[in-house]
């Protein structure tokens, strides 16, 4: 295999893709000084090559072409320095510029014909979105931390519930939205590029809160459609603290092409920098993963097992862990054979596996429950996990299992299905399977939401008819962990779980009776392939120069009994990560980042919930400095939602747009 040196690869910060209507899309390079054709790795996202990503690209892209690849990082139309205008995620307009940007990139004299798609959470969205297009040079695909539904298992909705990480979300990518592109790259069209987002500018939040169903709108993009679809080769990878476990899991079963998936104990992020840790070659097996199917090298990577997935040691509740300990597995196949849904019976004695009654059972309603369940989608920012689960489970309806005799790994999802009745027609159901340790702390593993109306699917949900029983199938997130014996485990409900998801409009009264059986996955010990991954390797970074730290970012949850009310505040000043103001010096800017959120409820109310999210966007270097500011509020009544949306946007301290939405949108069975 040829490999080349640092000084035998030339960058180009801007490499103009042309589209059929016109348009031009801007890409950065990473491209070995060779007269041999070489495959394209092309990463596809909004989120500006120049300066934002520049950070993280350098490491990933760089090393892509020390190992013999044409690296590209294109940015979307409407972001970076890409024309056009960006209005929403996945739009077809973005499906079919990949499409005519790779057959542009398989064309150039310097591509032997063959390219590679690799992305993390959007990137890894589009990467299967676009592979199910089928463009010819498309041969192989890395999607990390996506998903095959878009309504179902992502950040809008899970379960029919309306997830508050998708609001927070919507407030970010409104932020984005506006951003112009560098004039250093594009000359002096770039207010006129600028100008036309400006005027295009959108309110995505605005969208998928008026989709509240399973309907086209969210079909659109969700490969689970059709898996058939994708014939490139697909490697997914993800991590059990990231969002998207589940769906990673259900693709590896589900779809058809050649197909493997790598699951670690990672946040939301390439597992090169996972955290938790252990980190792992991560771009190594992406090397290889490219080497079989756009070079032909055979390097065996099909014979690795289909899962190799880090089962993770149990560890006392800590709301971050830097490091989980565990080990490292191969299921040959998955599904796997040698895991086995195992029943467990809830019952008015506690979980058991025996069958037993349990008699008609209230759950206890308090909208205080689900301040202690941490990040529905961990980032890998201080503090996201869960800590210790009593408080939750104290206000909670549980099922508390035995010391277990014997250690047990579960690898899968666990799927609880019971009786339920309500006294009002919208109504929902948070599951949580927990461990508790020989010394009384509750770790939570695993979490399922579910709409009641939703019960028989989102296309068309179904209110409950108040006081009758009906049949109810919670799935839970996927987990891979060892629970040792003399530890139990313990199923958790209740009627909300704020601030992760929204609650139903009114106060209900819920109640839950058997059968009533928790299936769990677990994985038998047996002899296994041997996995291990090589360390950590990267290109070069960037110089980055922090010019102004911003305050360390701090989380807290405060309750006022005068008003009956729990705020939890995210307060990054300085970003997300503290990252205050930093100076890139080979492009001479300067970014500045703070975001504010606020989540709020008065426990008698749930229809008091407020979301507010606060967020600050600039680029300064001299003669040039843009701001972007954006304040969005999210409140509901019982029939509707309320969304209020504010941009400002200055140049040299001049607004020069302000921007308003405030709608009303009616609830839809949530």
């Amino acid at each position: 295999m040829t490999t080349f040196a640092t000084d035998q690869i030339t960058v180009i910060e801007h490499l103009v893709i042309p589209m059929p209507d016109g348009r031009k899309l801007s890409a950065r390079v990473w491209q070995p000084v060779t007269a041999t054709p070489l495959p394209v790795v092309l990463e596809y996202i909004p989120y500006r090559k120049r300066d934002v990503t520049r950070y993280r690209d350098e490491p990933m892209h760089g090393y892509f072409a020390r190992m013999g690849y044409v690296a590209v990082r294109l940015d979307l139309a409407g972001s970076g320095d890409s024309e056009g205008v960006l209005t929403d995620e996945y739009a077809l307009q973005e499906q079919d510029d990949a499409v005519a940007a790779i057959d542009w990139l398989a064309r150039q004299p310097w591509c032997n014909g063959a390219v590679g798609m690799i992305g993390k959470s959007w990137g890894g969205f589009n990467c299967l979105q676009i592979a199910a297009r089928r463009p010819p040079a498309l041969r192989a695909i890395i999607p990390v931390a996506a998903t095959d539904d878009r309504y179902s298992d992502d950040i809008h909705f899970m379960g029919g519930c309306l997830m508050v990480d998708g609001l927070d979300w919507g407030a970010v990518l409104q932020t984005f939205l506006p951003r112009p592109p560098d004039p250093v790259l594009v000359g002096a069209a770039w207010r006129e590029i600028w100008q036309q987002r400006l005027e295009g500018l959108t309110c995505p939040l605005e969208q998928w809160l008026t989709h509240q169903r399973r309907d086209d709108y969210w079909r659109h993009g969700s490969i689970c459609e059709d898996y058939g679809a994708i014939t490139a080769a697909t490697l997914l990878v993800g991590g059990w603290v990231d969002g998207y476990r589940t769906a990673l899991l259900r693709m590896a079963e589900r779809l058809t092409c050649p197909v493997k998936c790598i699951m670690g104990p990672w946040a939301h992020v390439y597992p090169h920098d996972g955290v938790p840790g252990p980190q792992i070659g991560f771009l190594q097996e992406a090397v290889r993963w490219f080497d079989h199917f756009l070079k032909g090298v055979e390097n065996g990577v099909m014979a690795e097992p289909k899962l190799r997935a880090f089962i993770q040691d149990s560890t006392p509740p800590r709301t971050h862990h830097e490091h989980r300990d565990g080990r490292w597995i191969g299921e040959r196949d998955w599904p796997s054979p040698e895991v086995r849904g195992h029943d467990l019976h809830l019952t008015d004695a506690g979980l058991h596996e025996a069958p037993a009654p349990l008699s008609p059972t209230p759950v206890p309603y308090n909208l205080v429950v689900g301040q202690f369940g941490g990040d529905w989608g961990a980032i890998a920012m201080p503090h996201e996990q869960a800590p210790d689960q009593r408080h939750d489970d104290a206000l909670s309806l549980c099922f508390d299992g035995p010391p277990l005799t014997a250690p047990i790994e579960i690898l899968g999802n666990a799927v609880l299905r019971l009786r339920v009745a309500a006294d009002r027609p919208l109504a929902m159901l948070a599951v949580r399977l927990n461990e508790i340790r020989p010394d009384g702390a509750v770790v939570k593993l695993a979490t399922g939401f579910l709409n009641l109306a939703h019960r028989g699917g989102s296309a068309a949900p179904e209110p409950l008819e108040p006081g009758v029983w009906v049949d109810a199938t919670v799935q839970l997130s996927a987990i891979g962990c060892r629970i040792p014996a003399g530890h139990r485990l313990r199923v958790s409900l209740s009627p909300s779980y704020w601030p992760v998801v929204w609650p139903s409009p009114e106060v209900v009264a819920l109640q839950v009776a058997g059968p009533a059986v928790l299936t769990v996955p677990l994985r038998q010990a047996r002899d296994e392939p041997c996995v291990t991954f090589q360390p950590r390797e990267t290109a070069g970074r960037v110089e980055l120069v922090n010019l102004h730290k911003g305050r360390e970012f701090a989380r807290s949850t405060e309750f006022d009994p005068v008003r009956n009310q729990v705020t939890r505040r995210l307060a990054g000043t300085g970003g997300y990560g503290a990252e205050g103001s930093n100076l890139i010096p080979d492009v001479g800017l300067v970014m500045v980042n703070d975001a504010w959120r606020q989540h709020r409820i008065t426990l008698d109310d749930p229809c008091s919930p407020v979301c507010e999210f606060h967020q600050t966007n600039a680029f300064q270097r001299e003669g040039w400095d843009i701001r972007v500011e954006s304040r969005v509020r999210v409140t509901s009544t019982s029939d509707s939602f309320v969304l209020a949306c504010d941009v400002d946007v200055f140049e040299n301290d001049a607004r020069v747009l302000c921007k308003s939405w405030n709608r009303e949108i009616p609830r839809d069975c949530v």
